[in-house]
């Protein structure tokens, strides 16, 4: 199967279209809690309170996050999906009720905030677990495609439901947001697709390393926190070539560009199976991602930059579904889930850790010093995901059991 029918072929399994509607529905809050907290922080008490709300989020999102996985291994997906979707409605809640509010205690948003760090339904990983369960292999990489595509239109859509809506009253993207995550747990309770618990959780420890005791994970971790941050150093690195010039719409409309290559190349992706190895074509989009980054660190104007950005970003939604495909392959029998959510933390953790040294580079040497950055980590990345791929790419019958007592 190499023609353009993936997609046909994807969707014409029942319950696939419900399942990633409601996908498209949990996860609508990603794209709208960070831009609305930098507002609220604004309303309520300047930029510092902005910095502190959206740092407390992401705090509790990076700590909340393994958890949840753990959680989804052990427990019902559709259990885990109602009990953090009715605590996150709550946290959104709160966050909505300090608009109104004529001078909220500075402790409501700070709550509220991490609440709705902590409580964010893991609607990636449960669609991730149960893909294989239903769809077969010559498939899997358009499925796993179609979520990184679906990801990256939240990234589109939830910045206009903020600028939008926000007009109206500042509440109510963040209203929104939570009749989303409400609706779309239940959409994807509906498609009958989700995974049951993986195991029991009777004689299983609950603070163990998990899927991080096993080496193939390890090694896609640290390829991981390597790559994924890249992106985020992009940004970077176009913001500050807007700065040079005193011109900051520059960066939006770049960003937009780069948004639409990502959903463009994704799209493209899914289309077709490709050649080589999962880890073979990770190295190879990572080479191609670093290729760009060191273009845009020698282009001479803003347009310039705007192309290379657009060729790096064509091949962000594939990078990541890849990834998430190693994921499930690499992942020990009942540990799936955390596996995934794992690489989502080492996406925070990366961006924690080169973000400030991107700005510094940027400050010192221009914007090319951030896109080199970013085309080190990149190529970096390939070259550890490829030197591992003996590892990364078992015979799914060699996947490595854990025993329940751990």
């Amino acid at each position: 199967m190499e023609t353009g029918n993936s997609y046909r072929a994807l969707f014409s399994i029942a319950g696939t279209t419900r399942l990633y509607l409601g996908y498209l529905l949990a996860r609508m809050p990603v794209g709208v809690i960070g831009l609305s907290l930098l507002l609220l922080g604004q309303e309520t008490g300047g930029t510092a309170r902005s910095g502190l709300l959206v740092g407390a989020f992401s705090a509790a999102l990076m700590v909340a996050t393994p958890l949840l996985g753990r959680a989804l291994d052990l427990f019902p997906a559709g259990r885990v999906l109602v009990l953090t979707a009715a605590a996150h409605c709550g946290a959104l809640g709160l966050l909505a009720s300090c608009w109104s509010a004529s001078a909220p205690s500075p402790a409501l948003p700070l709550a509220g905030a991490v609440l709705a760090g902590a409580s964010l339904p893991p609607a990636g990983p449960a669609l991730r677990v149960a893909l294989p369960s239903f769809v077969p292999d010559a498939l899997l990489t358009t499925g796993f495609t179609g979520e990184a595509v679906i990801l990256e239109t939240v990234y589109v859509i939830g910045p206009l439901l903020v600028g939008g809506l926000g007009t109206v009253a500042g509440w109510l993207p963040l209203a929104a947001a939570g009749a989303a995550t409400a609706a779309g747990v239940l959409v994807m309770l509906a498609s009958g697709r989700l995974a049951p618990a993986g195991c029991s959780p009777k004689g299983r420890a609950l603070w163990t390393l998990g899927p991080l005791a096993h080496g193939g994970v390890r090694r896609l971790l640290l390829g991981a926190l390597l790559f994924l941050p890249a992106l985020a150093v992009v940004e970077v690195a176009v913001a500050a070539v807007a700065g040079e010039r005193d011109r900051p719409e520059l960066l939006g409309v770049i960003m937009a560009v780069a948004a639409a290559a990502s959903l463009a190349g994704g799209l493209l992706f899914g289309m077709r199976r490709w050649p080589g190895s999962l880890p073979s074509q990770v190295g190879m989009l990572a080479g191609w991602f670093a290729a760009a980054a060191t273009l845009g660190a020698l282009a001479p104007g803003p347009w310039p930059v705007g192309a290379a950005v657009l060729l790096g970003s064509l091949v962000v939604a594939p990078a990541l579904a890849l990834l998430s495909r190693i994921g499930g392959v690499v992942a020990p029998q009942g540990r799936v889930a955390e596996t995934y959510t794992w690489l989502s933390t080492m996406n925070n953790c990366g961006q924690a850790a080169t973000l400030p040294l991107a700005g510094l580079l940027a400050e010192r040497t221009g914007p090319s010093g951030a896109f080199l950055l970013a085309a080190a980590l990149a190529g970096t990345a390939g070259v550890v995901i490829v030197n591992s791929r003996h590892h990364l790419a078992p015979a799914a019958a060699s996947r490595p059991m854990e025993t329940v007592n751990t």
